[in-house]
């Protein structure tokens, strides 16, 4: 490593973060809920900030010499745990409302399968990527999950200044905390990040295409995140240890 990390390097990536994509996404003109509106919408308001910041995520962390520990853990939470990508994946793909797919302009779909995808990659790199590298330098990994959860769903919270309702944003930055705890239980019990991107980026695809099933999808998203509460309280001592056999993530 050529940068040894630390908390405040994680805090710092965060903010960054989130700054550079919401000026960005300003500057693109197009309101929060327009988004899927049109493949020029997407394309705007997703395509071009996230290569933006995935091309910004890859400098950084190619100069830190991070790329290792942020692509995989060195141990995997065994166990009955690796059902939740698995069920997690299987109830997404069930919650997409195929009916409406062929609705949608081709073009339109395109741009949106391609920026979820992007989505998925650049906010997986960063918050269970940087960001919890950066904070297992010196906190225990329960302390990881919680801190790295918040932050990802804090960057939800510039939404409310990009044209979303400010009551809306506050909901959907308790629900994406809880999301980023389900992403940080698949990146545990896979070993790697590469999951979480793609189960990431089915989530936001699904939300973003949906038509009449909107009950369906929020039914499953509801049990995507029990099954998340489930793992974090039955499966606690695989995802975080105990003081006799600890998860040891901490970077050296």
């Amino acid at each position: 490593m050529r940068v040894r990390p630390s908390i405040g390097i994680g805090i710092g990536l965060a903010v960054g973060y989130m700054v550079v994509f919401g000026v960005m996404f300003k500057l693109m003109g197009v309101g929060y809920d327009d988004i899927a509106v049109s493949a020029g919408n997407a394309l705007k308001a997703i395509i071009i900030p996230e290569s933006v910041a995935i091309a910004m995520i890859a400098v950084v962390v190619t100069f830190f010499g991070w790329w290792k520990p942020v692509l995989r853990d060195r141990r995997r939470a065994g166990g009955w745990l690796i059902a939740v990508p698995i069920v997690a994946a299987v109830l997404l793909l069930a919650g997409v409302d195929y009916g409406n797919l062929g609705k949608i302009d081709s073009a339109l779909l395109l741009s949106l399968g391609v920026g979820t995808l992007l989505v998925g990659i650049s906010e997986e790199l960063m918050f269970r990527g940087l960001v919890v590298v950066s904070f297992r330098s010196s906190m225990r990994e329960v302390h990881v999950w919680v801190w790295s959860s918040v932050a990802f769903g804090l960057l939800h919270s510039m939404n409310a200044l990009l044209g979303h309702g400010v009551a809306a944003t506050v909901q959907q930055v308790l629900v994406t905390m809880l999301i980023g705890s389900m992403l940080y239980v698949v990146r545990r019990t896979t070993g790697w990040l590469l999951i979480p991107m793609a189960i990431h980026a089915l989530w936001d695809f699904s939300v973003l295409t949906q038509g009449d099933k909107l009950t369906v999808a929020t039914i499953i998203q509801w049990l995507i995140i029990g099954l998340t509460v489930l793992a974090l309280t039955v499966g606690r001592h695989h995802l975080f240890g105990t003081a006799d056999d600890p998860v040891d993530e901490t970077i050296s």
